[in-house]
């Protein structure tokens, strides 16, 4: 079913995405013809849904759309925060809370480095992601892309060796941590949800709390499988930094261990 408001929306919606070109958001997809625009079906492949199912946001349906797809949408349209902000009421979400955006100069840096590089919020929302994070770790360049809720999943199982022991306690611990310092943050709230859902995770949620406090940045050493890289996981450290004047912001850097080691 559709309505006035809905209806009006998704002309905005479709006035949005032909203004948006292909190159920056198709990647590595491929072109369909000579096109200056994007099509429904170009939003689909990248949001990971039907082009019916996109199609209907643009024709105003009121149906489920996931907060996740919505910020698909305004990540790959690149929309203004007032557009974003009524993408998101209109189809049933609060919108994100603005923020002062982010230094074009740490974005670059970012995306200059050889190693899996990316940048994250308070909620571990993925927001930028470099080239070789795309290719060495997908799922951070996917729409609505978080990293705690990746870290617990099935998937990510495969690549994150020794999962239980290396990763999982101490990632859970700053979750937790997290979410009690920020009682009010509503998507910190989601994570801690989704998080909580992933087959195994309840139990150690509810397992009695590490004493033992986080290991030095230097002394932070574990297990990851990068394909392309080595045939056996390599030993990472990862970087956090940040802004010194915005803690809303955290920038991560995956290093192996062994300088020796490439990411092609």
């Amino acid at each position: 079913m559709t309505n006035a408001r809905r209806e009006d929306l998704g002309r905005m919606l479709r006035t949005w995405r032909r203004a948006q070109g292909p190159a920056p958001a198709l990647g590595s997809l491929p072109a369909r013809g000579h096109r200056t625009y994007l099509t429904q079906l170009d939003m689909a492949l990248q949001l990971g849904v039907s082009e019916r199912w996109y199609r209907a946001l643009e024709k105003g349906e009121d149906r489920r759309y996931s907060r996740e797809m919505i910020a698909g949408v305004c990540r790959i349209l690149d929309l203004a925060p007032e557009q974003a902000a009524a993408l998101h009421r209109g189809t049933g979400h609060e919108p994100p809370e603005p923020g002062r955006g982010l230094d074009p100069a740490l974005v670059q840096l970012m995306r200059q480095q050889r190693y899996v590089s990316y940048l994250c919020d308070q909620a571990w929302d993925v927001i930028e992601a470099n080239v070789v994070a795309a290719r060495h770790c997908p799922w951070l360049a996917r729409p609505g892309a978080n990293v705690m809720t990746w870290a617990f999943s099935p998937e990510a199982r495969y690549q994150l060796r020794d999962w239980e022991d290396r990763w999982a306690l101490s990632l859970l611990t700053r979750l937790r941590l997290a979410w009690q310092r920020r009682p009010d943050d509503a998507r910190l709230d989601e994570v801690v949800r989704e998080v909580r859902a992933q087959p195994g995770v309840a139990a150690l949620w509810d397992s009695p709390a590490s004493a033992a406090p986080d290991p030095l940045p230097g002394d932070d050493v574990r297990p990851m499988f990068f394909p392309l890289v080595a045939p056996d996981p390599v030993d990472v450290r990862i970087l956090a930094c940040g802004p010194y004047d915005d803690a809303t912001v955290r920038w991560h850097l995956v290093m192996p261990v062994d300088p020796r080691l490439v990411f092609p």
